[in-house]
């Protein structure tokens, strides 16, 4: 009876992790806008933008980010850097989408902005 019980804790248990892990999503690669101003490099669970400053050094930002589906079962990306003084401008959640030009170019899409994969 005890080993019953302890296989049915199991496959709860593994059941419960399968569903937590469906819910999210990460990419990775590095995503520029049109106009090569600001570059997204995701890796895992970190992110480094990176900001074209034309004069002077270029303006760099490290942080975590997740991908999951809002109550409306659309996928929103959330931001968050902790000590980067810069990071205010680009922490929060934003809309999310990804997808591929009719030329093949792979994009993701953060807000209403356009990054496509380097």
């Amino acid at each position: 009876m005890k080993k019953v019980i302890s296989t049915i804790l199991v496959c709860a248990l593994l059941l419960t992790a399968v569903f937590a892990l469906a819910g999210c999503k990460t990419i990775s690669g590095e995503y520029q806008d049109a106009l090569s101003i600001t570059t997204y490099k995701f890796s895992g669970s970190k992110v480094t933008i990176t900001i074209d400053n034309f004069i002077g050094d270029d303006t760099v930002i490290e942080g975590k980010y997740s991908i999951e589906k809002n109550e409306e079962d659309q996928w929103e990306i959330t931001f968050t850097f902790e000590g980067e003084e810069d990071g205010d401008d680009y922490a929060g959640t934003f809309s999310f989408a990804e997808g591929e030009t009719e030329e093949g170019d792979k994009y993701i899409q953060i807000g209403l902005v356009k990054y496509f994969k380097k």
